[in-house]
């Protein structure tokens, strides 16, 4: 009997591990309701500004990644909602907050341009043309081509009149689209946090806090002044930017305009410039900028946080109270001191915008493709 029983139990140690799992995993299923399923990837996007170096073949591709990045840009990927999904937030699904990703896992898609840089106006208006990009089509409804120009031609004074003035509303308008996107993702998270001070005061995590000292700091503001905050991270009408590019650098044909990128009529007193250019800082001196993107960020930077204009950040907060969307034509009203012809200056922008229709494309935006 000793013999016959042996060869069993050892047969039976062979299945005995496996079968207890078996067992576990089967109790686990029948005792707990499983739980959805999350794909995080949609909701994760990095976009790369800047250089990269590649991963070995041996290394995780994570520990090539730059640590530190020359900028991030925090994107939110809509997704449609259907009966199972469970109904959390993109903050509750993402959960903590990572080295890559804004507070809150911020907020507004943002479409990058792409540069373009024709040597003459013939070749811009090539350019344009290849893209089916009229102001026209954009007055219609249509979305403006994210084109970035770094600079205008340096041939524009050889075009006549509405022929300049055309190409050089169609190269500004996506430029200026492109910083107010950044303003407006910047709007958004601030005032989600702003709404999150005020509900739970002391909830805001240390990475929430570190963005927005950084945003106070750039908008020469304080964290502890949240509503003056507000009023200054807001987007400038494309209207009254193309208007005052027009009047300031003659339609971009202006010697400042053609050799430092200077369209706006921003003054380097002293220091040293940035870019090489054939002037010096001085009083009445343009300063010079590396491209037409880095000017325009510049003078909306200008605008929204110089003391001069605090009449033109409280007027478009007012509008934003009435539920209005800012309006160029009637915000340039409050730019007295923008120029010492002072409400010359103002009529006079306003007839180029009535002349040219600029109104039209305050609401324009940005196409994808």
């Amino acid at each position: 009997m000793k013999l016959s029983v042996r060869p069993a139990v050892e047969r039976g140690r062979r299945y005995a591990f496996p079968a207890a799992w078996a067992a576990m995993v089967a109790t686990g299923v029948g005792l707990s309701e499983p739980l959805p399923t999350v794909d995080v990837a949609p909701y994760l996007s990095f976009s790369a500004i800047g250089t990269a170096s590649a991963a070995s073949p041996d290394q995780p591709a994570f520990l090539a990644m730059d640590a530190q990045p020359a900028a991030l840009t925090f994107v939110r990927h809509d997704v449609s909602e259907t009966d199972d999904w469970p109904h959390f937030t993109t903050r509750e699904i993402t959960l903590g907050h990572g080295r890559f990703a804004a507070p809150g896992n911020a907020v507004r898609r943002q479409v990058q341009l792409r540069p373009i840089s024709p040597r003459t106006a013939d070749e811009l208006a090539d350019l344009f043309r290849d893209v089916s990009y009229t102001l026209t089509e954009v007055r219609l409804g249509e979305a403006v081509p994210p084109l970035k120009v770094d600079r205008v031609p340096g041939d524009l004074s050889t075009k006549d009149g509405n022929e300049r003035k055309s190409l050089f509303i169609t190269a500004i308008l996506p430029v200026v689209l492109e910083v107010n996107q950044r303003v407006l993702a910047d709007r958004e998270q601030l005032l989600y946090l702003r709404d999150k001070i005020a509900a739970v005061p002391l909830r805001m995590t240390a990475i929430e806090r570190i963005w927005l000292e950084d945003l106070a700091d750039r908008y020469e503001s304080s964290v502890d002044k949240l509503d003056e905050l507000v009023r200054r991270v807001d987007i400038v009408p494309p209207s009254m930017a193309i208007a005052q590019g027009g009047v300031e650098s003659g339609w971009g044909t202006s010697f400042a305009a053609r050799n430092g990128n200077a369209l706006f009529g921003q003054i380097q007193t002293g220091g040293r410039h940035s870019v090489s250019v054939p002037w010096k800082p001085g009083a009445g001196m343009p300063q010079p900028f590396t491209d037409v993107g880095e000017a325009t960020d510049a003078y909306i930077t200008n605008l929204n946080t110089h003391p001069a204009y605090a009449s033109f950040r409280a007027e478009r907060a007012a509008m934003r109270e009435r539920g209005e969307h800012p309006e160029g034509y009637r915000l340039i009203g409050t730019l007295l001191r923008y120029s010492e012809r002072g409400q010359a200056y103002v009529q006079f922008v306003r007839q180029i915008m009535r002349e040219n229709e600029l109104s039209d494309f305050d609401k324009s935006r940005l196409s994808t493709f």
